[in-house]
């Protein structure tokens, strides 16, 4: 244990205390000696509990989340000095994140953190070209020898420094100059080569028997890769193009599930099925009711698996690292799974976009490869990006960042995506005690988005960095302006990083068929059906047999999102009042037993929102359609423009997504724990003025309870893909005590409107609490309509919205259907 070895060290010199000294110290030196062993104890214990936290793979159990029935660890004793250490210690909840904490922070503090790494065996790397010399060159800051990226290391700065850095950024020369200068780059056929003395003016302040470069001089060596790699990607195969396969391959489709969309997911999982292909699913741990959805799938089709070994995957975190590896782990190990070919993972928004049999060739047809996806530009800026520069570490369901890494040397990095499709050999090796794959594991435990970077990084410094195809066959909708928000990612990293955009009707032409096969990528990502459904159609239509689908089917359009299912989920009190006044609503005496289930319905990709609710009763079962009211008052259109900017519409909810600007708490209650979330849309006039790069006008919230002012705010202009513009407001602070159902409102008022000029808009919003749960009915009156409901099971099957109505574009019931080769 290297934290330790310094006591032990200590622990000689104690004994010659204890017993080469008078009677009169030696009881003290007892004590000390005690002291020092509980020391020993405490620091080991800590260690073994994360250690085997990590590796321990016990069913339903993730390494990042506190058990709060468990025995709380002891924290070790170390003086933290990094603030970012301190900050993240101080923010953790739990003992044993703080303990967990404190320990890789004093292993970073000790220069213990770093692992060692071997020399490559990449084919790419070749020892003897390692800090080989080529000269000294005149350089200029607007005419750089070397200009593919730069580093400065006022402190640090020498060969070693310098080779390490470009070299773990693929770099083939490194460049010293005026000290503290490296820079990286891959081409030197253009330097002018100066005088070697020009190049010693200056000493390395990391090693002072060496010279790093002088004044617009600059000495260059190569950092030990052969050449400038340029990865092949694979061309799209056309039906019936080249030879007739001999032999098919076996893909493991790892469906690595959130959320609660499972008809998506199950529309998802028609359309890739095949019967000798092998569907592995593992649903977060947070996600009960998409788990208890899947295993429902997978009764009765044997080549479908959900894994009871469940992680929480949290974005960026290390967990869905340890995730991926597990799953090859565990199904090497299933006599029913264990000889597939490539694994290959998705997630809850994907969809195929060209069928699955032309990607079914492609991957045969480059068996032994592994499609990566490179992140596509200067990879040292790739790595500044992603923050492999910093120690990270999982915990309390967030990942903190604790320090600045010393990055080992002879290990070259490389990244992208984490969506992949891993050859079974690079699966196994990923997997293996080799040193390079376990200290790459182990090192990787500590890294942001570890999923991005690690078969890249495997690949690049192994013998498996010939056997990479660049390109994982995805398209993605990515828009940074929009998807780059930071501000959804600051309860669980602490980190900025970026998402894609849902897939919508001006953006769809992006996966237009010809746009597929010229890339070629067979699967988009993101889809969302409770966003925009036809996008979905539009994806179905290009990537499976017209007569697998039926298009003509009443709910072909129709949306479903659950949002509560008994025995699953709290029932909140705000649940019941709804449920107790759709009873009453109907005129029915019964009592209300239990809820049974909650959903979103939307029948088209334009259509508002409704709530499905089914509950049981004394004497029945009776499903709900409840439609929302909203109560807006907007001036007359003319009135609505402010700063050449047309408001359009304003609404409100909950658990707002800031990427899609929607609220994903559908059904529209707001209670005492809740942030409040108002949103307006604007649209250009066209005299609008250029406002930089905003797409709404500053403008003030009123927020009231009755007549009576709570607080003013300042709406400041915001620049939204969809002409948005929000403020967020936490009720629980801004109101306490809510025991009557009042009228709260927003109002919206132009900054340039004179005291008593009306609003431009009123929103009106009620507050749901347990204090006031008496007088929900008057809330819900207002708010909720009753438009349709039926009372058997028999009934509710011919009730299009009804969750009992057929729905054959996700119902998988019965299995797979070999005449219609498909699952239904």
């Amino acid at each position: 244990n290297p934290i330790t070895s310094n006591y032990f060290q200590d622990l000689l010199l104690l004994q010659m205390v204890i017993f080469g000294v008078n009677a009169t110290y030696r009881h003290a030196a007892f004590v000390i000696s005690l002291f020092f062993f509980l020391n020993v104890y405490l620091l080991y214990s800590a260690q073994n509990t994360v250690q085997n936290a990590s590796h321990s793979g016990d069913r339903d159990v993730n390494v990042a989340n506190h058990n709060p029935n468990s025995i709380e660890t002891p924290i070790p004793t170390c003086e933290i000095t990094d603030d970012l250490a301190k900050s993240a210690i101080s923010r953790a909840t739990s003992s044993s994140c703080k303990s967990k904490l404190q320990l890789e922070a004093c292993l970073l503090k000790n220069g213990t953190f770093t692992e060692t790494f071997p020399e490559s065996e990449c084919s790419n790397h070749e020892n003897h070209l390692i800090d080989q010399r080529i000269g000294c060159y005149s350089d200029k800051k607007d005419a750089r020898v070397l200009k593919e990226f730069e580093y400065k290391f006022p402190k640090s700065n020498g060969k070693s420094t310098c080779r390490k850095n470009c070299y773990k950024a693929g770099f083939l020369y490194y460049g010293l100059e005026f000290g503290q200068e490296c820079f990286c780059g891959n081409d030197v056929t253009n330097a002018t080569e100066t005088d070697d003395k020009d190049c010693q003016t200056y000493k390395c302040p990391g090693s002072e028997q060496e010279f790093c470069g002088g004044f617009n001089a600059i000495e260059i060596f190569r950092t030990g890769l052969k050449s400038k790699i340029h990865m092949m990607k694979p061309q799209y195969l056309a039906p019936g193009e080249g030879e007739p396969l001999k032999e098919s391959i076996k893909i493991l489709f790892l469906l690595q599930l959130n959320g609660r969309n499972e008809r998506q997911v199950k529309r998802f999982l028609k359309s890739i099925y095949l019967p000798h292909h092998y569907y592995y699913i593992h649903v977060d741990k947070r996600q009960n009711y998409m788990y208890s959805e899947m295993k429902k799938v997978a009764e009765n089709i044997p080549n479908i698996h959900v894994t009871d070994r469940r992680f929480s995957t949290i974005w960026g975190g290390a967990s869905l690292l340890q995730m991926f590896q597990q799953v090859i782990r565990d199904s090497l190990e299933m006599e029913q799974f264990k000889d597939w070919d490539y694994i290959f993972n998705f997630s809850e928004s994907d969809f195929p976009i060209l069928p699955i049999q032309d990607f079914e060739k492609l991957i045969t047809v480059h068996r032994g490869k592994s499609f990566l996806a490179s992140h596509g530009y200067n990879t040292g800026k790739f790595i500044q990006k992603q923050g492999f520069e910093w120690v990270f570490s999982e915990c309390d369901q967030r990942m903190f960042r604790i320090g600045k890494r010393e990055f080992p040397q002879n290990l070259r990095i490389d990244g992208g995506s984490d969506w992949v499709g891993i050859h079974r050999d690079l699966a196994e090796y990923s997997i293996s005690d080799d040193e390079l794959p376990k200290k790459l594991r182990k090192t990787f435990e500590s890294i942001l988005l570890p999923l991005e970077s690690f078969y890249h990084t495997l690949s690049f410094n192994s013998k498996f960095c010939d056997d990479l195809l660049m390109s994982n066959l995805r398209l993605t909708n990515w828009y940074r302006k929009q998807g780059c928000r930071c501000a959804s990612l600051k309860q669980i990293v602490d980190w900025c990083g970026c998402s894609p955009l849902v897939f919508r009707e001006e953006t769809k032409n992006k996966f237009e068929l010809q746009k597929a096969i010229s890339k070629p990528t067979y699967f988009a990502r993101k889809f969302d059906s409770m966003v925009d459904i036809e996008s979905i159609e539009s994806a179905e239509l290009q990537s499976m047999s017209p007569e697998k689908l039926r298009l003509d089917h009443p709910t072909y359009h129709f949306a479903f999102a659950n949002i509560f299912k008994n025995r699953i989920d709290e029932e909140k009190i705000h649940f019941r009042s709804l449920a107790n006044f759709a009873l009453k609503s109907i005129k029915s005496d019964d009592e209300l037993k239990k809820i049974v289930q909650i959903d979103a319905l939307r029948a088209h990709h334009n259509a508002q929102i409704e709530i499905v609710m089914k509950v049981k009763t004394s004497s029945a079962s009776v499903e709900f359609l409840i439609h929302r009211k909203t109560h807006v008052n907007f001036l007359t259109e003319s009135s609505l423009e402010v700063n050449g900017y047309q408001l359009k519409e304003m609404t409100y909810g909950t658990k707002f997504e800031w990427k899609e600007e929607i609220c994903r708490e559908y059904m529209g209650f707001v209670t005492d724990k809740d942030t409040l979330h108002t949103r307006l849309e604007w649209k250009p006039t066209e005299r609008v003025k250029k406002n930089g790069d905003k797409t709404s006008p500053e403008v003030e919230f009123n927020y009231r309870k009755g007549d009576e002012l709570i607080e003013k705010t300042v709406v400041k202009p915001y620049d939204s893909v969809f002409g948005g513009q929000f403020d967020s407001w936490n009720v629980g602070k801004k109101l306490s005590n809510i025991s009557t159902c009042d009228n709260f409102f927003v109002d919206v008022i132009s900054p340039s409107s004179s005291p008593d000029s009306l609003p431009l808009a009123t929103l009106r919003f009620p507050v749901y609490t347990e204090q006031n749960v008496d007088c929900h009915e008057s809330y819900l009156q207002d708010f909720f309509e009753i438009v349709d409901f039926c009372t058997s099971e028999a009934a509710c099957k011919e009730k299009i919205w009804s969750t009992s109505y057929p729905d054959p574009k996700s119902d998988i019931i019965v299995g797979y259907d070999s005449e219609a080769r498909t699952l239904k």
